[in-house]
């Protein structure tokens, strides 16, 4: 079964987000926290962080019934290992748990680096986390969304990235198994929801003043590992 045979009910997909709308609420804390502006979300589904990037936002999904319930005003369909534009076609690129169901995510990343002209924010459950352990575990049980997932772990993921750009800065939160209380946004991937900024390597002269503008710690977050 394909990705776009997985995603095919928007409305029940934006409902989970509604039900358990403390552990969202904190999620879109950890994305606010990135400044995100004139994005290419890829993987978008029904516009989930929407509120959270500001100006120009274009959804790209692999399901079209994800891409009719998007209220952007440009949509794509294509597939986010083969993405449709020229190189440094957009600023920022923004991505919300897709990795978590890519297959190739060197190839995934890849394009990402490909097509960011000045950063990128992936932001993914890690594999090696409570809350991951926990949908990994709901997944071998048969879970419509998680039976299909590929959780990777935070090291796996940062290797893969670094091949390709250059980690500028970590932000995380569900450090604990709860849904009912808010919880913290972490300087570092303590949580279980992390999201990493990077820089593609083209744009190395521009990562001094992106950090300055973001907070970003320059060193390599993996050499603290």
């Amino acid at each position: 079964m394909g990705t776009e045979d997985i995603f095919n009910d928007p409305k029940s997909y934006k409902k989970w987000y509604e039900l358990h709308n403390k552990l969202y609420e904190n999620e879109r804390k950890v994305v606010r926290s990135f400044n995100l502006k004139d994005c290419l979300d890829l993987g978008s589904g029904p516009d989930i962080f929407h509120e959270e990037i500001r100006g120009k936002i274009v959804s790209l999904d692999i399901s079209l019934l994800m891409l009719k319930e998007s209220k952007s005003d440009e949509k794509v369909l294509a597939d986010a290992l083969h993405l449709p534009f020229r190189d440094d076609s957009f600023k920022c690129i923004f991505s919300s748990v897709t990795v978590c169901f890519i297959e190739d995510v060197k190839g995934f990343i890849k394009e990402i680096a490909r097509v960011a002209k000045e950063r990128a924010v992936i932001c993914f459950i890690a594999r090696d986390s409570p809350w991951g352990e926990y949908y990994e575990k709901l997944g071998k049980s048969g879970h419509k969304y998680y039976s299909y997932a590929h959780f990777i772990s935070r090291r796996e993921l940062y290797v893969v990235i670094n091949d390709f750009m250059k980690i500028s800065r970590i932000r995380s939160t569900l450090k604990d198994m709860s849904e009912t209380e808010t919880d913290e946004t972490y300087n570092d991937d303590r949580g279980s929801f992390i999201c990493v900024e990077a820089i593609p390597k083209k744009s190395e002269p521009l990562s001094l003043s992106l950090n300055r503008h973001s907070g970003a710690d320059p060193a390599d977050p993996i050499s603290k590992l």
